[in-house]
Protein backbone atom coordinates (compact mmCIF):
# COMPACT_ATOMS: atom_id res chain seq x y z
CA UNK A 1 0.00 0.00 0.00
CA UNK A 2 1.30 3.25 -0.81
CA UNK A 3 1.84 5.66 2.04
CA UNK A 4 1.00 9.21 0.72
CA UNK A 5 -0.67 11.06 3.24
CA UNK A 6 -0.36 8.72 5.96
CA UNK A 7 0.74 9.08 9.51
CA UNK A 8 2.23 6.73 11.31
CA UNK A 9 1.04 6.18 14.50
CA UNK A 10 3.62 3.94 17.36
CA UNK A 11 2.02 2.17 20.32
CA UNK A 12 -1.58 0.60 21.35
CA UNK A 13 -2.44 4.06 23.31
CA UNK A 14 -1.55 6.15 19.81
CA UNK A 15 -4.05 3.74 18.33
CA UNK A 16 -6.74 2.85 20.71
CA UNK A 17 -7.03 7.02 20.85
CA UNK A 18 -7.26 8.01 17.23
CA UNK A 19 -9.87 4.62 16.53
CA UNK A 20 -11.88 6.52 19.10
CA UNK A 21 -11.41 10.04 17.34
CA UNK A 22 -12.12 8.54 13.97
CA UNK A 23 -15.85 7.12 15.42
CA UNK A 24 -16.63 10.23 16.86
CA UNK A 25 -16.19 11.94 13.65
CA UNK A 26 -18.18 9.69 11.73
CA UNK A 27 -21.67 10.36 9.97
CA UNK A 28 -22.60 7.66 7.55
CA UNK A 29 -20.82 4.13 7.97
CA UNK A 30 -18.12 2.23 10.04
CA UNK A 31 -16.28 -0.63 9.13
CA UNK A 32 -13.99 -2.86 11.15
CA UNK A 33 -12.05 -5.85 10.68
CA UNK A 34 -10.04 -7.04 13.54
CA UNK A 35 -9.02 -10.22 14.73
CA UNK A 36 -10.31 -10.12 18.33
CA UNK A 37 -11.52 -6.89 19.22
CA UNK A 38 -8.08 -6.02 21.21
CA UNK A 39 -9.91 -4.83 24.36
CA UNK A 40 -7.10 -2.19 25.14
CA UNK A 41 -8.34 -0.40 22.16
CA UNK A 42 -12.22 -1.44 21.44
CA UNK A 43 -13.06 -2.61 24.93
CA UNK A 44 -13.01 0.32 26.59
CA UNK A 45 -15.85 2.72 28.20
CA UNK A 46 -14.91 5.74 25.72
CA UNK A 47 -15.08 3.94 22.27
CA UNK A 48 -18.21 1.96 22.83
CA UNK A 49 -19.75 5.08 24.08
CA UNK A 50 -17.89 7.27 20.98
CA UNK A 51 -19.75 4.20 18.96
CA UNK A 52 -23.11 4.53 20.51
CA UNK A 53 -22.70 8.35 20.27
CA UNK A 54 -22.47 7.45 16.71
CA UNK A 55 -25.03 5.39 15.99
CA UNK A 56 -28.04 6.92 17.76
CA UNK A 57 -26.74 10.72 16.72
CA UNK A 58 -26.85 10.30 12.82
CA UNK A 59 -29.91 8.52 11.15
CA UNK A 60 -28.92 5.68 8.58
CA UNK A 61 -26.17 4.36 10.27
CA UNK A 62 -24.40 1.39 9.51
CA UNK A 63 -21.53 -0.26 11.80
CA UNK A 64 -19.74 -3.36 10.33
CA UNK A 65 -17.84 -5.41 12.18
CA UNK A 66 -15.62 -8.33 10.77
CA UNK A 67 -14.08 -11.04 13.11
CA UNK A 68 -11.42 -13.34 13.14
CA UNK A 69 -13.10 -15.46 16.25
CA UNK A 70 -16.27 -14.70 17.98
CA UNK A 71 -15.39 -16.46 20.81
CA UNK A 72 -12.67 -14.19 21.44
CA UNK A 73 -14.17 -10.95 20.04
CA UNK A 74 -16.88 -12.02 23.17
CA UNK A 75 -14.50 -12.04 26.01
CA UNK A 76 -12.07 -9.31 24.63
CA UNK A 77 -14.70 -6.36 24.33
CA UNK A 78 -17.76 -7.64 26.02
CA UNK A 79 -19.16 -3.76 26.24
CA UNK A 80 -19.14 -3.51 22.09
CA UNK A 81 -20.82 -6.96 21.96
CA UNK A 82 -23.16 -5.81 24.48
CA UNK A 83 -24.13 -2.55 22.69
CA UNK A 84 -24.25 -4.05 19.40
CA UNK A 85 -27.01 -6.56 20.40
CA UNK A 86 -28.78 -3.69 21.85
CA UNK A 87 -28.57 -1.65 18.62
CA UNK A 88 -29.21 -4.88 16.03
CA UNK A 89 -30.78 -2.39 13.75
CA UNK A 90 -27.31 -0.20 13.15
CA UNK A 91 -24.62 -2.80 14.42
CA UNK A 92 -23.71 -6.36 12.37
CA UNK A 93 -21.10 -8.36 13.15
CA UNK A 94 -19.60 -11.24 11.06
CA UNK A 95 -16.93 -13.96 11.45
CA UNK A 96 -14.27 -14.49 8.97
CA UNK A 97 -14.73 -17.67 6.29
CA UNK A 98 -12.75 -20.31 8.34
CA UNK A 99 -10.63 -20.66 4.77
CA UNK A 100 -9.45 -17.12 5.30
CA UNK A 101 -8.54 -16.62 8.93
CA UNK A 102 -5.30 -17.44 9.11
CA UNK A 103 -4.36 -15.46 5.85
CA UNK A 104 -6.29 -12.44 7.23
CA UNK A 105 -3.94 -11.00 9.61
CA UNK A 106 -4.31 -6.97 8.87
CA UNK A 107 -6.65 -4.81 11.11
CA UNK A 108 -8.80 -2.13 9.65
CA UNK A 109 -10.86 0.68 10.48
CA UNK A 110 -13.20 2.97 7.97
CA UNK A 111 -14.91 5.72 8.50
CA UNK A 112 -17.36 7.13 6.28
CA UNK A 113 -15.63 5.28 3.25
CA UNK A 114 -12.85 7.81 3.14
CA UNK A 115 -10.59 7.84 6.46
CA UNK A 116 -8.27 4.91 7.48
CA UNK A 117 -6.38 3.47 10.56
CA UNK A 118 -4.64 0.44 9.24
CA UNK A 119 -2.19 -2.02 10.64
CA UNK A 120 -0.69 -5.52 9.27
CA UNK A 121 -1.21 -7.46 11.89
CA UNK A 122 -2.80 -7.12 15.40
CA UNK A 123 0.38 -7.65 17.36
CA UNK A 124 2.01 -4.69 15.32
CA UNK A 125 3.25 -1.54 17.37
CA UNK A 126 2.88 0.61 14.59
CA UNK A 127 -0.03 1.79 12.39
CA UNK A 128 -0.58 4.22 9.67
CA UNK A 129 -3.93 6.76 9.83
CA UNK A 130 -5.05 7.55 6.60
CA UNK A 131 -6.67 11.22 7.38
CA UNK A 132 -6.47 12.42 3.23
CA UNK A 133 -6.35 9.75 1.12
CA UNK A 134 -9.70 8.59 0.47
CA UNK A 135 -8.37 6.36 -2.06
CA UNK A 136 -6.40 4.25 -0.02
CA UNK A 137 -9.50 3.55 1.97
CA UNK A 138 -11.94 2.86 -0.89
CA UNK A 139 -9.00 0.24 -2.03
CA UNK A 140 -9.44 -1.21 1.56
CA UNK A 141 -12.98 -0.99 1.69
CA UNK A 142 -13.11 -3.20 -1.36
CA UNK A 143 -11.57 -5.67 0.36
CA UNK A 144 -13.08 -5.37 3.48
CA UNK A 145 -16.81 -5.73 1.41
CA UNK A 146 -15.51 -8.90 -0.44
CA UNK A 147 -14.83 -10.58 2.91
CA UNK A 148 -18.14 -8.91 4.97
CA UNK A 149 -20.08 -10.39 1.68
CA UNK A 150 -18.56 -14.28 1.59
CA UNK A 151 -18.79 -14.01 5.80
CA UNK A 152 -21.87 -15.05 7.75
CA UNK A 153 -23.32 -13.51 10.81
CA UNK A 154 -21.41 -13.78 13.72
CA UNK A 155 -25.15 -15.25 15.87
CA UNK A 156 -22.87 -15.85 18.97
CA UNK A 157 -22.65 -12.11 19.30
CA UNK A 158 -25.96 -11.15 18.51
CA UNK A 159 -27.61 -13.44 21.53
CA UNK A 160 -28.62 -11.98 24.42
CA UNK A 161 -26.66 -13.96 27.29
CA UNK A 162 -30.28 -14.94 29.56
Amino acid sequence: MEDTGAEVLTGIANYAAKATQMVSAAKNDIALLTQELDRRIYGSGIFTESLRRFVLQHSHTKVRILVNSTQVAMSNSPRLVEMGRSLTSFVEFRELQPARKQVVREELLITDGRVMLYREAPGDLEAKFYGQSPAEARLKLKTFDQLWDESEPAQELRKLGI
